[in-house]
């Protein structure tokens, strides 16, 4: 052990300091402990409210979107499909057709977004099917069937076995300006699904694709079976979304691909958003109990002068003084924050062994507030406070090496 950590050690353990300055010194490690407890449980929350929504948007969406570009359709939807299902990371793939139109039932209208579906493929890479909490799934064989969400069934007062019908979009214009009828397709409620996502719960209905291609087709035209928006596909491994995502870019140059990420960009950029801001602001009790630590140390080379002038007539150079209170600085932080560290973690494994803190859950889809613990958040949080503490030091420590010996001796 060098001479600098000894003696750093010795005057932290020492109970003959000022009043004033062992207090301050008290006060920064508590405050030290309750900044780095503090950023670790509102971060591990921050971590838990993002894994729920990941795991609810994962097992609705698809892993990867194929779409078209440039237009409405995908031009070669079938080359498309096999790309995608050539790719060993790909466990299942489909086409989907899906827009914008009006439902009407019981006197109440609403704009919602159909989705043409194959019930088979739709299956394999979404939880719609196990979603059905009324009635049943689409079946291939009856084209005329509709799934829609629990809040746009509760809006519409629909049930299954209900008859809604749709109004195309296709030709709205053209029945403006001329004697021309809307097309319009009476549907069956066959199922009510429920998402945990109140956008798709309230404006997502869900048709056979070769019915929504009628639906959605231009007037007095034959829906094509290659009118179709894009391909969902599921993967084997989320991990490799962006990897999968560069092989179809190649492949497919005349196609937009997205992941499950991209489709979600916003919310996740605004999570992200809120952690980051949610960890500066936690952070700035760390940074006042870092100034503490200035004021305490500062006072400290002011009471310890002749001490220093004696250290630096025995051979202590002035790095050795800057060592001392530097060590002094980053000791403070470390044990400040391995003691906040603790504290977090007990706090946060209280919480999911225990649920401490519950929720509504009238008005949450969870019972208790989520928790999950990250362990670069620790080593993140962990060395923010520690650098803080040290940085905290430096002033001192460099007024303290430029002291005089012989006029430290002399005058005190």
């Amino acid at each position: 052990m060098s001479y600098s950590s000894f003696i750093a050690l010795r005057y932290l353990k020492s109970k003959r300091r000022v009043a004033s300055v062992s207090i301050i010194s008290l006060i920064s490690m508590i405050g030290v402990v309750v900044g780095t407890a503090a950023l670790i449980v509102v971060i591990s929350v921050f971590n838990g409210f993002q894994g729920i929504v990941t795991k609810i948007l994962v097992n609705f969406d698809p892993t990867i979107r194929v779409t078209a570009v440039a237009g409405e359709y995908l031009p070669s939807p079938q080359k498309a499909l096999a790309v995608v299902q050539s790719l060993e990371e790909v466990k299942s793939a489909t086409m989907f057709l899906s827009g914008k139109a009006m439902v009407v039932s019981g006197g109440v209208d609403r704009a919602i977004n159909i989705v043409g579906i194959v019930p088979e493929g739709n299956k394999k890479i979404s939880s719609l099917s196990s979603s059905i909490v009324l009635g049943r799934f689409l079946s291939p064989f009856r084209q005329y069937q509709i799934v829609v969400g629990l809040s746009l069934a509760d809006a519409l007062d629909s049930v299954v076995g209900d008859t809604i019908a749709i109004i195309s979009p296709a030709g709205i214009e053209r029945s403006l300006t001329q004697f021309y009828e809307p097309k319009v397709m009476k549907f069956v409620v066959s199922g009510i699904y429920q998402s945990e996502n109140k956008d798709y719960d309230g404006y997502y209905a869900f048709v056979n694709l070769p019915a929504a291609q009628y639906l959605f087709a231009p007037p007095d035209t034959t829906p094509s079976p290659d009118m179709v928006n894009g391909i969902d596909a599921k993967l084997w491994d989320i991990g490799k979304s962006n990897e999968v995502k560069a092989k179809l870019k190649a492949d497919l140059p005349g196609d937009r691909v997205e992941t499950w990420y991209d489709l979600h960009k916003d919310l996740y950029q605004m999570m992200t958003i809120e952690r980051v801001v949610a960890f500066i602001v936690l952070s700035l009790i760390v940074l006042i109990a870092g100034f503490n630590i200035l004021g305490s140390l500062t006072m400290t080379v002011i009471e310890k002068k002749r001490e220093i002038g004696a250290l630096k007539s025995m051979g202590a150079t002035n790095s050795g003084i800057t060592k001392i209170y530097l060590f002094e600085g980053a000791i403070v932080g470390v044990l400040g924050s391995v003691l906040g560290l603790a504290i977090g973690y007990g706090i946060c494994e209280a919480q999911i062994k225990y649920q401490l803190f519950k929720l509504d859950t009238s008005v949450y889809i969870i019972p208790a507030m989520p928790v999950t613990m990250h362990i670069t958040d620790f080593v993140v949080v962990g060395l923010t406070a520690v650098v803080i503490c040290t940085l905290a030091a430096l002033y001192p420590a460099k007024r303290a090496s430029k002291i005089d010996p012989a006029d430290a001796v002399r005058w005190e």
